[in-house]
């Protein structure tokens, strides 16, 4: 006798990628990224609902944060995000990044797959190291910096309260591409 299943998923189980990444309204490649760097630990209904309820930190003019965003798009496969420790984190963040002098001191979001995952503080800003030349023949400077991070969230699904001080960053979405300076790493 042939053993009926049914096709509906149980919502108190652990949801199919593809599901939760309609219901949150995000692309299942971004949804996979945070389960991958354990910043998604279950995928059950409530997890999902966090994830579709977590606002923007949008950089409008009226309320600019101030804050430089720092994508953080590491392959999990070395070391997963929730697994380092916080001088880790502030590694992979350093580096040579295209920002002027008089961004020292000022607070960075870091993000993975556009949620807030720290917030921090640039410590040092370096001096102008050349990166490469463009298509003119200039060369393109870039200056290395030192973050230190200050607030950190593990878990995407339970973020701490909007009215928290500097953590009400923290879980949100960052819009980026609306006026605000953004750093793009690469591993």
């Amino acid at each position: 006798m042939p053993i009926v299943r049914s096709t509906r998923p149980d919502l108190d189980e652990q949801l199919p990628i593809a599901l939760a990444a309609r219901i949150a309204d995000v692309d299942r490649s971004s949804l996979s990224h945070l389960v991958d760097h354990g910043l998604v630990p279950r995928l059950d209904i409530d997890a999902v609902r966090s994830l579709a309820t977590s606002g923007e930190v949008a950089a409008k003019g009226i309320d600019d944060p101030g804050h430089l965003v720092v994508r953080l798009d590491a392959d999990p496969a070395p070391r997963r995000v929730v697994d380092m420790s916080d001088t880790e984190l502030s590694a992979v963040v350093e580096g040579p990044h295209r920002v002027p002098a008089s961004y020292r001191h000022r607070e960075v979001l870091i993000t993975v797959r556009s949620f807030v995952i720290a917030t921090g503080r640039i410590d040092t800003i370096g001096d102008p190291v050349a990166l490469r030349t463009d298509r003119r023949g200039r060369e393109v400077a870039a200056r290395p910096i030192t973050v230190t991070i200050e607030r950190r969230l593990n878990d995407l699904t339970t973020r701490p309260p909007k009215a928290a001080g500097e953590s009400r960053w923290l879980g949100r979405r960052a819009r980026v591409g609306t006026g605000g300076v953004v750093l793009p790493l690469t591993p």
